[in-house]
């Protein structure tokens, strides 16, 4: 399953369960965290993961937001793979020193 649909699941189960005002809040988080929004490689943020933080803190879910901040939504290693193979992840890469790419595992594919 992919992260962003395992987070989207999450915040959809503990909104089922909060109150009226939380519940509409957490779903739109959700509907959010689907697009990818907070994926830890989408390009929408400087760090999408601790913009969700932030805003879930913001959005008094408090106790949602430390689930982000423990770690528990961030991305596999596949997704991590299926970035650095992506057009973004790749000019990162090249803007990287051979010795950086070994150290992090980074490849220029072309």
């Amino acid at each position: 399953m992919r992260t962003r649909d395992k987070l989207a699941a999450a915040l959809r189960e503990v909104g089922a369960k909060a109150g009226t005002d939380n519940s509409a809040k957490y779903e739109a988080f959700a509907v959010r965290a689907a697009t990818g929004e907070f994926d830890d490689y989408a390009d929408t943020y400087a760090c999408p993961i601790t913009q969700l933080y932030q805003e879930l803190m913001v959005a008094g879910l408090r106790k949602f937001a430390l689930r982000v901040a423990s770690g528990e939504f961030d991305a596999t290693k596949e997704e991590s793979d299926e970035w650095m193979r992506s057009p973004s992840g790749q000019e990162a890469a090249r803007q990287l020193s051979p010795g950086m790419r070994k150290v992090l595992g980074m490849k220029i594919l072309n």
